[in-house]
Order: C-alpha cells, then sequence, then structure tokens
C-alpha cells in the first residue's frame, strides 16, 4: 500500500509522471485493439455480402434474362474480342447487371462499394474439346463505383492478376473443370470447360478512427488501404436444355 501511495504521488502530492505514462498507454492499448477490431468485424461482413452478391450472380439462368447474338459474326477474332456477338447465353453479362449488384452489395453493407467483375471463357476446339492446349481463352469485365468509392478501389482492381494470363498454370484456370452435359444440338458436343466468374468488392473503411484522424478525406492510402474482397467461383446454368440448348452453350470456337 505504501509503495502505491508513493507510486500515485510525490512526497508533494502530485501525481506521478509514471502514472502519466500508464494512462497514456494504456489509453494508446485500447484505441489500437478497437481499431483492429472494428476493422476485422468490417472486413467479415464485407466478405459476406460479396459471397451473397457471388452466390447469386452465378444463378444466372434463373435471375438474368439471355444476352448476346448467336446468328452474329463467326469470324475467331471477332468473337475473342466480343463475345455477345458470337453467343448467345445467360452466363454472359452487361454493365446493367453490374450495377445491380453493387446497388444489392450497398444495401447489404449500408455504404457504398465499388465492384468489379471479370469473366472467363474457354472456347474450346470442337475437334478436340477436352483438349485445354488447343482451347483458346476469352474474357469478359465490368466494373460499377460511385464517386465516394472508386479512387480508392482503382488500384486494388489493377493489382489483381490477370484472369487470362499465361502461361497456364494461372491458378485460375487450374479452377476451371471439364464436364459431360447434354449433347448441344448446334454442334455435337457433349461437354465443356464452365465459365469463371471473379467477383472483387471495396469498401472505404470508415469505422477506423486512426484512417479518421490521419485520412480525412477518406482516400486509400499504401499503408493502411481500405478494405477489398475478392471471390472467384463457377457458372451454375441450369436451363441446359432451353431453347435447344442455346441458353447454356458449350463455348466453342
Amino acid at each position: 500500500m505504501k509503495y502505491l501511495n508513493n507510486f500515485f504521488r510525490n512526497k508533494n502530492g502530485v501525481v506521478s509522471i509514471e502514472f502519466a505514462a500508464c494512462f497514456c498507454l494504456f489509453s494508446l492499448f485500447v484505441f489500437i485493439i478497437y481499431d483492429v477490431y472494428s476493422t476485422i468485424m468490417l472486413q467479415n461482413k464485407l466478405e459476406r455480402a460479396n459471397y451473397t452478391v457471388a452466390s447469386i450472380f452465378r444463378e444466372r439462368s434463373a435471375v438474368y434474362p439471355i444476352m448476346g447474338n448467336a446468328n452474329g459474326s463467326n469470324n475467331y477474332l471477332t468473337c475473342i474480342r466480343d463475345l455477345k456477338s458470337c453467343y448467345k447465353s445467360h452466363e454472359l453479362f452487361d454493365d446493367n447487371q453490374v450495377q445491380e449488384l453493387r446497388q444489392l452489395a450497398s444495401s447489404l453493407l449500408d455504404r457504398d462499394v465499388a465492384i468489379r467483375v471479370d469473366a472467363l471463357f474457354i472456347l474450346q476446339d470442337p475437334r478436340h474439346p477436352q483438349d485445354f492446349s488447343r482451347a483458346k481463352l476469352a474474357t469478359l469485365s465490368s466494373e460499377s463505383c460511385s464517386a465516394g468509392a472508386c479512387n480508392s478501389a482503382i488500384s486494388y482492381f489493377n493489382s489483381l492478376p490477370n484472369i487470362i494470363e499465361r502461361p497456364r498454370t494461372n491458378n485460375y484456370l487450374k479452377l476451371i473443370p471439364y464436364v459431360r452435359r447434354t449433347i448441344d444440338p448446334s454442334t455435337g458436343l457433349a461437354g465443356r470447360w464452365i465459365p469463371l466468374y471473379r467477383i472483387s468488392i471495396c469498401i472505404v473503411n470508415e469505422e477506423s478512427l486512426y484512417l479518421k484522424w490521419m485520412n480525412s478525406n477518406r482516400e486509400t492510402t499504401d499503408t493502411f488501404p481500405n478494405l477489398c474482397s475478392n471471390i472467384a467461383l463457377l457458372s451454375r446454368c441450369n436451363n441446359i436444355a432451353e431453347n435447344n440448348g442455346s441458353a447454356c452453350p458449350i463455348y466453342h470456337r
């Protein structure tokens, strides 16, 4: 007891320097714990929202209409550059659908988000449908963001691995399976490579006390970036028999 009295007060009754230092350290410790906790909780909420949005997006045959023009050009290079000019499918998407996803994610998180959707399609050789080395790759991408979340997300989107990047050791390519399906009447093919989607979402970390204090304009920094999440998933197109099989086509060159 005598030691504690000496610790908190000196002989003149003034609060000691040791107590002031301990109080500052304790306050800093509480500040760090709160900041880390709030950031982790917000990141978990972001991951759950991204999974929800991705799960809805993959159920394309039940949610979105068929897109594209199957009667368009069959030129191989044209199809690579613009899938919608050669194919008609539930699995193709446009900017309006991505905008709807952004609105859904914003409502789930109760804040503005930035979102990007990338898709990877394997255009198989009809003569060797299961030969991956003979297949060609095509992508479809779109992004949507509000003024408040756009600038902080662009650098993250640009830092993601290219979904079509060669060599063929690309991790995204390893996720795409060849699946036998009902024979496509237009090609006679009995299987296809399932398209892969990657959905990325970023939000401003408005819960961080440190960022509120050090970065009042809420723009991202290299040291303490805002929160982002990305998830890769396969298409789940169920209406294989709809419109003579064109709703979920087997992509071929």
